[in-house]
């Protein structure tokens, strides 16, 4: 729970703000993104649309299929049960034809500008208007806002959170549920969860709130493992057998020329040390840790070493660290908002030498070469001092949160 010095300064602000702006500032930036990316460029949403629907003839997303026309054998869908439901569902809304995947992105895109505005919403309900806005006007979170639909996970895992802090437990298991059918990452929420009921001495009730969560979520993932038990797996299956690489830490690395070692194998002992090393933040911190501030580590720990770093992983750290950043005084926010700047003009700054090098590498001595060229060095320049810049910001965050807490256990 937050503590209550949290606590009076969001009823303070409650108080004296509403959502509103906040709100409205998200969904007009949701609304520049998809004009800043008109056609979905370098978006799984469309594509997804043509390897799986452009037929019309919306096809389970779970099952090996073969569009009508074509003699290509489509494997499932490599995304959670209720993506893939959201995927066929808007399929029926777009008719076939020569651009059909740029109304189905569209589509889609426009859509998930009421869901970015539902995000800022429950933004301000755990944090302060103000810091929502800067959230929701981060150029690299809507950069990538429409890159897949992880906003449709991001979305019920702050709700899940925020349903946490009220005690409405049984209702925040449900929107986690919900958040994991969608996306995998959230289940990593359940680890400050865990560490919140055990330091509380509640290990009965924390296990039935697990229990309720991984119930909730197997009945929601049953319908599709009866239907096709096989496709359903090809997510969990794609996710465990994939190949490290494709903008992840060992990438950078190899393109600076200091390829790692065996990175299968480090890959997992990194994971294990950077999630140990938060939970052992998590179980010696002076005062117990509330969700909202513990998610932000957990996820970042969870995604920094992942085999593929997505573009749209920033959105889930952005909407986690302006979170944390609010338990801080009003000081201390300033000094953490200063290095989130700077983070986020790494991100972005990432995002576009990612793909622009893409670019440069495919019409690479064609009549028509990329502009402005990217060379991998660039890129990986850039991917190291994004890498060392998030790393920077939750390391100072933390310290910040820590010495936030040493104070309030003193001044009481």
């Amino acid at each position: 729970m937050a503590s209550k010095s949290k606590q009076k300064r969001i009823q303070t602000m409650n108080r004296k703000e509403t959502a509103t702006l906040a709100v409205v500032i998200a969904m007009i930036g949701a609304i520049l993104a998809i004009f800043q990316n008109r056609y979905g460029q370098f978006s799984d949403i469309r594509g997804f649309y043509g390897m799986h629907f452009a037929d019309g003839q919306h096809q389970w997303p779970f099952s090996t299929h073969t569009l009508v026309g074509s003699t290509q054998e489509m494997h499932p869908v490599e995304y959670p049960a209720l993506t893939g439901l959201i995927m066929w569902f808007f399929s029926f809304f777009v008719a076939p034809a020569q651009y059909a995947w740029v109304d189905y992105f569209r589509l889609t895109a426009s859509v998930h500008i009421g869901l970015f505005g539902c995000l800022a919403f429950y933004l301000k309900k755990l944090s302060s208007r103000n810091l929502v806005i800067i959230f929701a006007i981060s150029p690299a979170v809507l950069y990538s806002l429409n890159r897949n639909w992880d906003i449709w996970a991001i979305l019920p895992m702050i709700v899940a959170i925020y349903l946490f802090e009220k005690k409405k437990f049984k209702q925040s298991g449900f929107w986690l549920a919900v958040s994991i059918a969608t996306k995998l990452f959230p289940f990593i929420v359940l680890l400050p969860i865990a560490i919140y009921y055990l330091r509380n001495k509640k290990v009965s009730e924390g296990v039935r709130y697990i229990g309720i969560t991984i119930g909730f979520w197997l009945a929601m993932n049953l319908p599709f493992m009866l239907i096709n038990f096989r496709g359903w797996s090809y997510f969990y299956e794609f996710s465990y057998k994939r190949a490290v690489g494709s903008a992840s830490v060992f990438e950078i690395a190899s393109v600076l020329g200091y390829p790692l070692p065996n990175s299968n194998l480090l890959f997992y002992l990194l994971n294990f040390v950077a999630l140990g090393l938060v939970l052992l933040y998590l179980m010696k911190s002076s005062r117990i840790i509330s969700i909202a501030e513990g998610s932000f580590f957990t996820m970042f720990a969870f995604i920094l070493f992942n085999k593929q770093y997505s573009m749209q992983y920033v959105i889930w750290l952005a909407s986690l660290a302006v979170l944390a950043i609010s338990y801080l005084s009003k000081g201390r926010q300033t000094k953490m908002l200063i290095l989130y700047g700077f983070w986020q003009v790494s991100e972005i700054v990432f995002q576009y030498s990612f793909f622009q090098n893409i670019l440069t590498n495919t019409y690479a001595g064609t009549e028509t070469p990329a502009s402005p060229q990217v060379t991998s060095m660039d890129y990986g320049i850039a991917g190291l001092i994004r890498y060392s810049l998030a790393i920077t910001f939750t390391f100072a965050l933390a310290h910040y949160l820590n010495a936030q807490r040493k104070q309030e256990v003193i001044t009481k």
